[in-house]
């Protein structure tokens, strides 16, 4: 029993550490930034109908995209803005370790959530294939 309390709490400590990582790293979203041109918004909708992604949030001109409940994955988020006469996306995901929070870019170098990055990378990829940009390396 005391040895599942003590798992517990390095488990603990282990994820709030790695949050606290990606808090301070220097490289917490990607931004990309493309031309407003036609209803990018309804292409944004779609595509995340089709990955997986809900819209948690709108603020302002700002819809906020979210896969994943943090269980067994860190989720996964794509920030839509339209502004004006472009339209900008920040991608990322987010490790929660319950008292801190931290981002991490999806091309962030290194092993910490390296499968949520690839897995959100790859939908990233393909909304930008769809309105003819330039990919996330």
């Amino acid at each position: 029993m005391i040895g599942g309390v003590v798992g517990g709490l390095a488990g603990l400590t282990l994820i709030n550490v790695m949050a606290m990582i990606a808090r301070n790293a220097n490289n917490p979203w990607d931004i990309v930034t493309v031309p407003a041109r036609g209803d990018i918004a309804a292409t944004v909708a779609s595509w995340a109908a089709c990955h997986g992604y809900r819209l948690v949030r709108t603020e302002g001109r700002t819809q906020v995209y979210k896969k994943g409940m943090n269980f067994l994955t860190a989720p996964m988020f794509l920030e839509s803005t339209e502004d004006g006469a472009q339209h900008v996306f920040k991608a990322y995901t987010q490790i929660d370790g319950l008292l801190i929070k931290g981002n991490l870019a999806l091309t962030a170098t290194g092993v910490m959530a390296k499968l949520p990055r690839s897995m959100a990378r790859k939908a990233v990829n393909n909304l930008l294939t769809t309105l003819q940009q330039p990919l996330l390396p």
